[in-house]
Order: structure tokens, then sequence, then C-alpha cells
């Protein structure tokens, strides 16, 4: 009997784990898109504005990328969105911590 409950535990783990890790790729697979490296995040635009979100514990300072010049960085809080304004026609590409 022994034996046998050692297999059904073999078991039970083998299939806790990969169960786990479907989980994990299944969450990454769910956000559509690849993350932008760092604490800031360009989460939405519109014609004369970007929001930008940090991710991290710590205020940072962040701006995005467009053709041209980009804009000034701007603060923003740990966990918050900053709000940047835009040069009309300016499409943002991603947000970068400056």
């Amino acid at each position: 009997m022994t034996r046998l409950h050692s297999l059904f535990a073999t078991a039970a783990a083998v299939v806790l784990i990969t169960g786990a890790a479907a989980a994990g790729t299944a969450t990454a697979a769910e956000a559509g898109q690849p993350r932008e490296p760092g604490c800031a995040h360009l989460i939405g635009s519109g014609y004369d504005y970007a929001d930008i979100y940090n991710e991290c514990g710590y205020t940072i300072y962040a701006s995005v990328e467009v053709d041209g010049f980009d804009p000034a960085c701007i603060q923003i809080g740990p966990g918050a969105v900053g709000t940047i304004g835009l040069e009309p026609g300016d499409v943002p590409y991603y947000a970068y911590v400056c």
C-alpha cells in the first residue's frame, strides 16, 4: 500500500506543477501584446495626450517615443498613471523611463 500511495503522491505533484506552468503561460498569452521593459508602460493615447502607467513601487520620470522630438519627462508616482501632452499629430510608440 505504501508503494501505491507514493505513486499517487508523485502523480499528484506532477499534475500540480504542470497545471501551474500552464496557468502561467495562459496568463502571459491573454495579454495579447508583449510588455514593454521597465516601469513605464503606454496604456492609452489620443489627439494630444498619452497615458503612461508606472508599474513599479517607486516614483519615476517617464516620456513617450514619437517621431521628431520626444515630449519632456513627467513625474509619475508608484502604481499611478500620468498624462503627458503631445503635439497635434504625434503618435506615441512606447513609454520609457527618463
